[in-house]
């Protein structure tokens, strides 16, 4: 029903609710429509009858979706809610090329302030006044037309029948070209806008509601000792473990990479392992699964949450433990052990009040060293290669590849401008882990020391229209997923272990390891003792000597 009152249009409900469902189909979902494209096969005619069966299909499912919240108190704020969210969620994704699912989801809930300023530019607030705020204020100032309880029960009732009875033809007509497509669902139903965030927040509220109802963290390796091989060397051990941030593989020049990013390890007698895998493409994930005894394929954001992981075990066996953010923040890695994050407005060469460079991480860091008793570990969260804002992850003197992106909005950059920048942040990356070792030759005399860095996930620069990372990791390409992997012992550190270097420095580019192989290798680098421990994942195992027989 359309009638006129006073000067103003009145709607009916049924009308506003097919007009809303065909403006999110038109205006909302462009990168679905892209996605679409690249996975259907059908040319022609064919190809064009598949498209309108697709929009008719979206057309339909969205109808009955706000149908079910077509009464008066709720049309209204839940039309103008979605407005705003599918505004935000199409700039992200028509921007970035990312894909929305439920580790998204996660990535937005956990990102704190500093992380949320970078992401907000002019573009994003013209996206949510185009597409969020003009369309409410329309629907707002519109009077709207609702049938009294009964006739409006059975109206929608005969609405919701007929837009299954759309659905099914539409995707009756093409069902062997929707059946594969919807099979391999993170390569099209991640992009649909708004079914794709609306799944991925009902996801991730029902999982933290379970962990919430499961509170009680679950103790690991309750057993855990140490060895008395290692009680009886003359020197403590001290690790520190550099978790990187958005760091590719690709992009190290110790990998072949065509451009001079590692100058200052390359002149290190480091090992660099190349063929490394992350647990996902997001720090949500990524840091706390690197940190568990579960490997991907059976870890998940509940056991992340609920179970102990390696901190715990080496602090229960006597290893001091402390961890160090420059980042968002642990992701419940450290919950249980000290830890401090590094304030961005401490005065500090390193910091400006808003971001600190990686560097502020080794402040003080001796004053700490030099008051350890036993063996310890500390874990430096490092802010690496975070992007959007790449050019303010490291000073002024590194930025040698130029010019360089100077805005978060990355598809406005050339591909030279991104890469370079970028490059930069590795450059700074390869300079940071080298004062790392610096400060570790500075005890060595003291401690068996060593470093091993590791990044979370990689990152995409633009390669076919994808940024950032975080996409789903089935269809994540390798620079998210690819990820460097460095270690430098001291003098001492590897005879006292029993380990032999040789036989390490063989394996560095043979068999694919990955963040499932960082628990069980630390592990076993600390000698610690324990049920959970499994040799096959310790990387260092194969080349222990005089320890094998004894662990």
């Amino acid at each position: 029903m359309v009638a006129r009152q006073g000067r103003r249009f009145q709607l009916s409900s049924t009308r506003l609710v097919l007009l809303c469902s065909l403006a999110l189909v038109v205006l909302y979902n462009l990168a679905t429509w892209e996605a679409l494209a690249n996975l259907v096969t059908l040319e022609g005619v064919k190809r064009a009858g598949f498209y309108l069966s697709f929009g008719l299909f979206l057309w339909a499912a969205f109808t009955v979706l706000l149908t079910l919240v077509s009464f008066r108190p709720l049309l209204k704020p839940v039309i103008t809610l979605v407005a705003l969210c599918s505004a935000a969620a199409a700039y992200f994704m028509n921007n970035y090329g990312i894909a929305i699912d439920t580790v998204m989801i996660q990535n937005v809930v956990e990102t704190n302030p500093g992380e949320a300023k970078a992401l907000l530019s002019p573009k994003l607030f013209g996206y949510l006044l185009v597409l969020g705020v003009l369309p409410s204020a329309l629907i707002w100032w519109l009077p709207v037309h609702y049938r009294r309880f009964l006739p409006g029960l059975v109206n929608k009732v005969l609405v919701i029948a007929a837009a299954l009875l759309v659905v099914g033809a539409s995707v009756g007509a093409f069902y062997s070209t929707y059946a594969p497509i919807f099979r391999q669902e993170d390569k099209l139903t991640h992009f649909i806008n708004p079914t794709n965030y609306l799944y991925a927040v009902t996801k991730l509220a029902k999982s933290r509601y379970a962990v919430k109802q499961n509170v009680v963290v679950q103790p690991v390796g309750t057993d855990a000792v140490l060895t008395a091989q290692a009680k009886a060397q003359p020197k403590k051990n001290l690790m520190i473990f550099v978790v990187g941030e958005t760091a590719r593989a690709d992009h190290f020049s110790l990998n072949g990479y065509a451009r001079e990013t590692n100058p200052e390890l390359k002149k290190l007698d480091i090992l660099n392992f190349t063929r490394v895998s992350s647990c996902g493409t997001s720090t949500a994930v990524s840091v706390p699964c690197m940190f568990s005894m579960f490997p991907r394929s059976d870890y998940s954001d509940k056991k992340g949450k609920t179970y102990e992981g390696l901190l715990d075990i080496l602090q229960r066996a006597g290893v001091q433990t402390v961890w160090l953010d420059n980042n968002s923040d642990c992701k419940g890695t450290c919950l249980r052990i000290p830890h401090q994050d590094i304030p961005k407005d401490q005065k500090s060469p390193f910091c400006d009040g808003t971001n600190c460079l990686d560097e502020s991480l080794l402040v003080g860091l001796q004053a700490y060293i030099d008051g350890l008793k036993d063996n310890a570990i500390i874990v430096l969260h490092a802010d690496g290669s975070h992007g959007p804002e790449y050019y303010d992850r490291y000073p002024k003197d590194k930025e040698q590849f130029q010019p360089v992106c100077r805005t978060n909005q990355l598809g406005s950059c050339s591909h030279e401008e991104l890469v370079n920048v970028y490059d930069n942040t590795i450059l700074y990356t390869d300079f940071f882990l080298s004062k790392v070792v610096a400060l570790l030759k500075q005890n060595q005399d003291k401690y068996d020391t060593s470093m091993i860095y590791v990044s979370d996930h990689g990152e995409s620069l633009g390669e076919n229209g994808m940024y950032l990372h975080a996409a789903p990791y089935a269809i994540a390409p390798d620079a998210q997923t690819h990820v460097p992997m460095v270690m430098w012992f001291g003098q001492d550190t590897l005879a006292q272990e029993g380990i032999d270097r040789a036989c390490l420095k063989a394996k560095q580019d043979e068999g694919d390891l990955s963040h499932d192989n960082i628990f069980h290798s630390v592990l076993g680098l600390f000698q610690v003792q324990t049920g959970v421990y499994q040799s096959g994942l310790d990387m260092f195992h194969d080349c222990r000597r005089a320890l094998t027989a004894s662990q």
